[in-house]
């Protein structure tokens, strides 16, 4: 049986976006080249890797209810459960050496927001690499992980989840047909507090098909469409002038610029935000919240709040009386790493 020493445990943070979610896909970023300002959350995925002393895989897969035993790696790509396709194809392709049981939670409702499935593929990524006994670059694992979802699987989604899994931090990510450029956003740990004691997040219960929002999306840039393409451009735009703020520890000009990207998303398709959700965000800020944005893809999942530290619990009242669950969480500065406890 394996000993502790021998079991691999991995976790990768996810991500809030605050602007530019979308300049990523390679059909605008290639053309015009895209730019994300992001922040790592302590909310993530975390992975184990343990041996076993028979050549299979165990995968568990706990967000999903999962348990599936293969005698081979490669025999995960004949599993048509979708659930399965990330884990599975990371796996085929490091293809670990012997017997291994592999454990993936996150802990946080499927489809969510916050880019859950790029920090399932860099931590499962990285936990095989160490497991092997190697420490890949983190931009290494967070171009693996990226080339594995965008084009061995085919989603039609960018780079910034796993740069952000990968990195950790909050950080102005560029993206273009060269790759990825990573420019880490400093500033004291002082202001990292304040900063941070700006944010809530609620879980709506509604989940969304990112797929259908981002597939529309991709269309309509290949085609020019000028409504779209002029809104991705915009929130590109106020990417660069929310770092500004940042660095300024302008924080109600960082909310202002927040709600205007928000604003400018859901100009980029109609499935962003229904009524309901239009309808719910303004009450929001007229409890006092600077900004709020449905997190990712948009059409469900998470919220994000940004307030004054007065106004937060009028808007946290509000919103749980909705039906929304508050979820507490930190900036993760750290990004993928291996941990000594077990998932």
């Amino acid at each position: 049986m394996a000993t502790k020493s021998e079991i691999v445990t991995a976790f990768a943070p996810c991500r809030i976006a605050f602007a530019g979610g979308g300049t990523d896909l390679p059909a605008y970023a290639e053309r015009y080249g895209g730019a994300v300002l992001s922040a790592a959350v302590s909310l993530g995925a975390r992975v184990r890797v343990r041996p076993l002393d028979i050549r299979t895989v165990a995968l568990i897969l706990d967000d999903f209810e999962i348990r599936a035993d293969y005698g081979d790696p490669a025999e995960i790509l004949n599993d048509p459960r979708a659930e399965v396709s990330l884990v599975g194809r990371t796996l085929a392709e490091l293809r670990p050496a012997g017997g291994v049981e592999i454990t993936v939670r996150t802990g946080l409702p499927p489809g969510s927001g916050l880019g859950a499935s790029g920090a399932v593929g860099v931590a499962v990524a990285y936990a095989l690499h160490v497991f092997a006994g190697r420490r890949p670059a983190k931009e290494e694992v967070a171009e693996a992980a990226s080339v594995i979802e965008i084009e061995k699987l085919g989603r039609p989604i960018g780079r910034q989840d796993q740069y952000a899994a990968a990195f950790g931090g909050l950080n102005y990510f560029r993206f273009d047909g060269d790759g990825v450029s990573h420019e880490p956003v400093n500033f004291p740990a002082s202001k990292r507090r304040d900063f941070e004691r700006h944010f809530m997040l609620f879980f709506s219960g509604r989940r969304r098909d990112s797929a259908e929002v981002l597939t529309g999306q991709r269309a309509r840039v290949a085609a020019g469409d000028r409504q779209t393409v002029e809104a991705l451009h915009r929130m590109k735009e106020l990417a660069g002038e929310m770092r500004a703020a940042v660095t300024e520890a302008d924080w109600p000009r960082f909310g202002e610029h927040m709600q205007q990207a928000w604003l400018a998303k859901r100009e980029v398709s109609a499935r962003v935000a229904d009524e309901k959700t239009a309808a719910t965000c303004a009450r929001a800020r007229e409890l006092g919240a600077w900004a709020v944005k449905v997190t990712g893809a948009g059409a469900g999942g998470f919220y994000l709040v940004m307030a004054p530290p007065p106004a937060q619990d009028g808007v946290a009242t509000y919103l749980e009386g909705e039906g929304f669950k508050r979820y507490d969480f930190g900036f993760d500065y750290d990004g993928v790493r291996a941990l000594d406890d077990e998932v």
